[in-house]
């Protein structure tokens, strides 16, 4: 299952949905990243007071809603009471920050894969954790392509207990001399790195030891035609149409 997995990362993933054209870890988002040609987007997770796992990236609710405070410290109904499209339209009005459960159930009806990334508070990694991996083991359909990935070494290696089929990919920013090491004590498959930070020597690197290399947040299809050609396993954007326009080389099968 694992190796299926990785074989079917393609070469643009849609960031948090398709978050360049609607409000980011929402249903719209992710909607909008079928509609401009992905197969596989990157969504974040987080849970609620009363424990459900919500798609949000921040631990407060502050930016991407009309609302204030920490996540951790809301009930599921008081999120469901904020309006998450304050950054886009008034098309978007009314959007709400939707639970997993929902999240996966559109994700199976369009047919994508799912990047799913653990986004713990500090000293909450493994309730967090144990949460989301109840969930998914509860209703993830078969036919849903999974990889999990996170900053936090604790979670996925505790995501890693509780799911030992799932890949996992370490995400960091720059990439640390001692990243091999890393990336087996948390048992992963792909290291993804933010932008700015990738080299071809790193990308070759990693490649060679036998890990999936992915990069964020990558929104020139210049740059992301440079990172593909270095042999970048995929390109994680907030506009897949720009990339897919603008991409020399696109994979096929």
């Amino acid at each position: 299952m694992m190796h299926s997995v990785l074989d079917q990362l393609p070469q643009i993933m849609g960031h948090r949905g398709a978050c360049g054209h609607a409000p980011e870890n929402t249903l719209s988002s992710i909607e909008m990243a079928a509609t401009l040609g992905s197969k596989f987007i990157e969504i974040d997770v987080c849970v609620t007071k009363d424990n459900i796992a919500v798609i949000h990236h921040d631990t407060d609710v502050d930016r991407c809603t009309n609302g204030h405070g920490p996540v951790l410290l809301k009930t599921l109904e008081e999120i469901k009471l904020l309006d998450a499209s304050i950054q886009f339209s008034p098309h978007f009005t009314g959007e709400k920050i939707p639970t997993l459960k929902e999240a996966i159930l559109t994700i199976q009806k369009l047919g994508l894969g799912l990047n799913l990334e653990l986004k713990p508070c500090k000293g909450w990694q493994i309730p967090t954790t144990e949460r989301v991996a109840a969930e998914l083991q509860e209703y993830l359909p078969e036919n849903v392509p999974l990889l999990v990935s996170s900053f936090n070494i604790e979670a996925l290696k505790k995501l890693g207990s509780l799911m030992p089929d799932v890949p996992l990919g370490y995400l960091t920013e720059a990439i640390p001399p001692d990243w091999e090491r890393r990336l087996v004590e948390a048992g992963c498959a792909s290291l993804h790195c933010e932008k700015d930070f990738v080299t071809k020597e790193n990308v070759t690197a990693v490649k060679a030891a036998g890990y999936k290399f992915l990069v964020y947040t990558v929104n020139d299809p210049e740059m992301a035609n440079r990172f593909l050609d270095w042999g970048v396993d995929s390109v994680i954007t907030d506009f897949p149409d720009r990339l897919f326009a603008g991409l020399q080389h696109i994979k096929t099968g």
